[in-house]
Formats: structure tokens, C-alpha cells, sequence
């Protein structure tokens, strides 16, 4: 009997592409242009006058995380957060993507917010569906929020796959992104590397939210995209960088953020998707 030979995934033949974190909106312009950002909505919202850079590829983070943890619930609805993105869209400039209100399902997180790892998952889909119908249908393009898989357990994760399913959602099919959450403070278990891949069978372009160099080393073979802000706590630790001044330490230093996202990506020893498009339009820096 001939074997068949396994068919590709779209972590085999897509290039991986890393968001540099950064609580600095600022970035968005000073930043060079060939990285790739990733930046709240709660560092976004507050400020009246949005930077314009003339190009940028960025993502935006719902800022979920610090929500719940504050309130134990959802305090920015559905349309405000619509709103917001669609300012960013327009002032910015064309947004890549951003993650839909989401619910983490930490055990302290479910502590907080008193709700089962179910109804978060419940919740998470319900509102990616709310948030999508809510995008207009014309003259802002494709809807840019994309869907996240909530849980705890591999089990979890496929039941969650299962809900967006039954929503109409077709994550395999519809949708440059799949965030997968919950991971950034385990992400260096064997039990998280085993989640990514048997997610990554469903032929899915993964991403990894706050994905630190252990997690990359892990289970990076099956991701698409990451973002990671791991650098600025590496720095609160560390001296400044020879030649930085003005600063205790490189906590908030676009200059030690770039070396340390150079590092990075050469211990993947792969090229990221926006260098990659630079090359071929000739635009690199």
C-alpha cells in the first residue's frame, strides 16, 4: 500500500511574522518600516490626536486582560470598541487586524470574574459574532477583528473550535488569523506546545499572544504570527544599553526594543512576512 504523504499547513508555507509590542504610540511613526507592531486599544483610546505614520503594519490588543482583571467584566462595549477601531483605521491608517473582546480563562481569572471556563468561551464567540456584525459593510473594507480560541485544556480548545463552528464561523477558511488565549504565563510547558500543534492540524494560522522566547522555541514551528512586549520586563531588569541616557533603565527605549526583537527573530532563523514584501517591492530599508 503507497502512503500518503501528509499535506501541507499553512504554518509550512506561510512566513512567520512578529509584532514588537510597544505601550508607545509613538512608535507608530518613529518605528523603522519593516516592523511589524502590536498596541492596546487602552493605549490607543485616551489619546485625541492619533500619530499618522506613512506606512505601518500594526495589530491592535483589546487590552482584555487588564479589563477583566479590573472589573471582572466587559466595561468598553461592543460598539465603543467598534468605534475605536474604526478611528484607528481611518486616522492611523489601514489596519491589519485586531483582537476581538475576548475572555481569558486563567483559574484566577475565573476567580475573578465568578463564570466558568465554558461561559468565557460562550462569551468570547458571542462577541466576536457582535463585534462583526457590527462593522459596517461599506466604505471601511474587511472587517479587521479576528477571532481567538478560548481554554484551559487541549479539550477546551477543540470544544471552543466546536462553538465557533456552530456560530458559522469558519476559522480555517475565513480568516488570516486565529488567535489562540490564554497561554502567555504557561507558555513554556510541553502541555502548551501540544495545544499548538494539535491546533495547527486544523490547518489554522495561528497566532500567539505575548509569546515569550521559550514559547518561540517551543511550539514557534506551528505559528504564523506572535507578538511578545517580553523585551520591556526584560529591560526593567537589566542596566540601561551603553549610549542610552535620560532613562533609569530601557523599559520604554525603541532602541533596546529593536535589538532585542533582532535577537529574536535570528534564533528563528527565519524571515518575517513584511521583510519578506519589502524585498519584493523593493522598498526595504
Amino acid at each position: 500500500m503507497t502512503a500518503v504523504e501528509p499535506q501541507p499547513l499553512i504554518c509550512d508555507y506561510q512566513e512567520f511574522n512578529f509584532y514588537l509590542g510597544t505601550h508607545r504610540a509613538r512608535w507608530l511613526v518613529d518605528a523603522p518600516r519593516d516592523v511589524s507592531l502590536f498596541i492596546s486599544h487602552r493605549v490607543l483610546a485616551p489619546i485625541k490626536r492619533l500619530p499618522r505614520p506613512e506606512y505601518r503594519h500594526y495589530a491592535v490588543d483589546s487590552g482584555g486582560f487588564t479589563e477583566l482583571s479590573m472589573h471582572g467584566r466587559w466595561v468598553t462595549t461592543p460598539s465603543e470598541y467598534i468605534e475605536a477601531l474604526l478611528r484607528y483605521d481611518e486616522e492611523i491608517g489601514d489596519l491589519a487586524w485586531a483582537a476581538p473582546q475576548d475572555w481569558m480563562v486563567e483559574p484566577f481569572m475565573l476567580k475573578r470574574t465568578g463564570l466558568t471556563v465554558r461561559e468565557h468561551q460562550e462569551r468570547t464567540v458571542a462577541n466576536f459574532v457582535e463585534l462583526a456584525g457590527l462593522w459596517p459593510t461599506t466604505g471601511h473594507g474587511d472587517c479587521p477583528i479576528m477571532p481567538v480560541i478560548q481554554g484551559w485544556t487541549l479539550t477546551d480548545y477543540l470544544a471552543c473550535m466546536a462553538m465557533y463552528e456552530a456560530a458559522g464561523v469558519r476559522l480555517a477558511e475565513d480568516y488570516p488569523v486565529v488567535g489562540v488565549g490564554s497561554v502567555c504565563r504557561r507558555q513554556s510547558t510541553g502541555e502548551i506546545a501540544e495545544i499548538f500543534r494539535v491546533l495547527a492540524q486544523h490547518d489554522l494560522p495561528l497566532h500567539g499572544f505575548g509569546v515569550k522566547t521559550g514559547g518561540l522555541a517551543k511550539y514557534g514551528r506551528w505559528l504564523t504570527t506572535a507578538d511578545s512586549m517580553a523585551w520591556s520586563f526584560q529591560a526593567r531588569r537589566n542596566p540601561r544599553l551603553p549610549g542610552c541616557s535620560g532613562h533609569k533603565n530601557c523599559a520604554n527605549c525603541m532602541r533596546y526594543a529593536l535589538a532585542w526583537r533582532d535577537r529574536v527573530l535570528a534564533g528563528l532563523d527565519v524571515p518575517t512576512q513584511l521583510d519578506l514584501n519589502f524585498d519584493e517591492l523593493g522598498t526595504a530599508a
